[in-house]
């Protein structure tokens, strides 16, 4: 795992991932998803940035983050009924508008690879083993992200700074 914090190609940084209670973050505006199957993390790569990451986004009114979490992943999957579970909160860094921003990070457990739906947001996915190097079209925060998840949730440790 990488030292944070870490920072992508537009300056965004990840500061922190944090594996607290999921009350404590009911305000978060966006969730992302760390999808795993036989030791691999599901990434999409995104219409809009160009880029490996996880599939997730931004809550609509009225939604809780898990909501959103399910909403997002079925959207841009066509993932359904994955059983999602909190697995924490990521802190970040933004650069474009400049703010300070905690996501909700959730994950779910697929013992069948599923169909995957190409759509306008995601034209294509793989499977990223957490062990493999992070490759120049991914989004390394995301999987910095990706790799503490999947280790907290096969380990029962906290990873954090």
């Amino acid at each position: 795992m990488a030292v944070l914090p870490i920072r992508d190609r537009v300056g965004n940084v990840l500061i922190d991932v944090r594996f607290p209670g999921e009350a404590e973050h009911a305000d978060v505006p966006a969730s992302l998803v760390v999808v795993v199957h036989a030791h691999a993390v599901l990434m999409m790569f995104d219409s809009r940035r160009r880029q490996w990451e996880l599939p997730g986004g931004m809550r609509e009114h009225g939604e809780s983050p898990h909501q959103t979490a399910v909403r997002e992943l079925r959207e841009e999957t066509g993932i359904r009924g994955a059983g999602l579970t909190f697995a924490g909160v990521a802190e970040f860094d933004l650069v474009a508008p400049p703010r300070r921003e905690l996501l909700a990070v959730y994950r779910g457990e697929l013992q069948v690879v599923p169909r995957l739906v190409v759509n306008d947001e995601a034209l294509g996915f793989r499977w990223w083993r957490p062990s493999e190097p992070v490759s120049g079209a991914m989004s390394p925060l995301d999987a910095e992200i990706a790799r503490r998840v999947f280790r907290h949730g096969r380990d029962g440790e906290t990873i954090g700074r």
